[in-house]
């Protein structure tokens, strides 16, 4: 049997791979237990969650400590976060009155004109830390370029939402300038995490939809240059040789066109109970790297380990036929999935 990395690289180039091999993020106590073989809170944590991911995974983003519940900490904008075990959120943004936000957007854009890229050193620390990890993950592939769209930064690690509508409806022209000053920030970013050799994936991140429908109109996606960001970054990741990964929670099927001519390789995590059909994205979309898709609202959760096996096996069976499959959870793996199911899940595949 091929190793994860050979794995993914016939995946992701389109043949077809002697097992599909498994994408997911572990934020589960007893599924990193099981597969580390030790519990949190009796040594190294990290090595915890690296030792089950290692043990389970070919492929992931995250390796996860969990935190202390009702935990705080302030970040460099100001804003007050606030963490359960295994999640965080912005409790209280650092601004509540749009004049301080249009403060801080023009300071943001002056750093960013007179910002340098990274230097030699910085990329050779970079790497030897990318390259130390990959020594403890074995053949497990980090996938550590995870650039934002521009608009996910504003709306969701900045501002909010409802700042961000403010924003947009009084101070366009401003809001505009600062989503391309994020942009030129994250194509700095993508040429020092970008390296072939120690990853051959980027995955961009950007929450642009709810349930059944996208967070913004087409017309706004086009105004704000959601598309032309990015295939900025797609060319940008590219040029490193990289596939690319487009993850957004929620339903984004009438965008996908778009997405595609901007240059994404691939989806995730394909919500089932947002209305993505993994199916349905197959037939559409035969050239797409499809990565998720095990429904994790109601199937894993709730579902008998012979559901959970018969469903996996379908997926398998029917969009990973020739390959561009990385099968996992829709979302990410939480405490809510009982370690049975993951187990049904996990043996299913491992069939081949």
């Amino acid at each position: 049997m091929k190793n994860s990395k050979a794995l993914i690289n016939d995946v992701i180039n389109g043949k077809t791979p002697e097992r599909t091999p498994i994408f997911d993020l572990l934020l589960n106590d007893s599924v990193i237990e099981h597969f580390s073989g030790k519990r949190f809170g009796e040594g190294d944590d990290f090595d915890v969650s690296l030792t089950a991911a290692r043990n389970t995974l070919d492929a992931t983003r995250l390796i996860a400590l969990p935190n202390i519940d009702g935990a705080t900490w302030t970040d460099g904008i100001g804003n007050i976060w606030e963490s359960a075990r295994w999640t965080s959120w912005i409790k209280k943004h650092a601004f509540s009155d749009i004049e301080r936000w249009k403060k801080y957007i023009h300071e943001f854009i002056d750093q960013s004109e007179a910002a340098s890229d990274y230097s030699d050193e910085e990329k050779d620390s970079t790497l030897a830390h990318h390259t130390d990890l990959n020594s403890k993950l074995g053949e497990t592939i980090f996938i550590y370029c995870t650039p934002s769209a521009a608009i996910n930064t504003a709306c969701f690690s900045c501002c909010g939402l409802e700042m961000f509508s403010y924003l947009w409806a009084d101070e366009r022209e401003l809001t505009l300038r600062w989503l391309r000053a994020i942009e030129k920030s994250t194509y700095r970013y993508i040429n020092l995490m970008a390296n072939k050799n120690t990853s051959p994936l980027a995955m961009i991140y950007s929450d642009v939809a709810y349930k059944n429908r996208l967070m913004f109109s087409k017309d706004m996606f086009n105004e704000i240059g959601f598309f032309e960001d990015i295939a900025r970054i797609c060319d940008e990741c590219h040029k490193h040789g990289l596939k690319v990964i487009f993850h957004s929670d929620g339903y984004i099927m009438d965008i996908i066109p778009e997405l595609i001519s901007a240059g994404i390789d691939g989806l995730n995590p394909i919500e089932r109970a947002a209305g993505m059909d993994i199916y349905q994205i197959r037939r559409k979309y035969p050239n797409l790297i499809l990565v998720g898709g095990v429904d994790v609202t109601h199937l894993l959760p709730f579902g008998a380990p012979e559901e959970v096996r018969k469903e996996t096996r379908n997926i398998i069976n029917e969009t990973g036929f020739d390959g561009k499959l990385l099968i996992g959870s829709s979302t990410e793996l939480d405490n809510s999935i009982p370690l049975e199911n993951y187990l049904a899940f996990h043996d299913e595949v491992l069939r081949g």
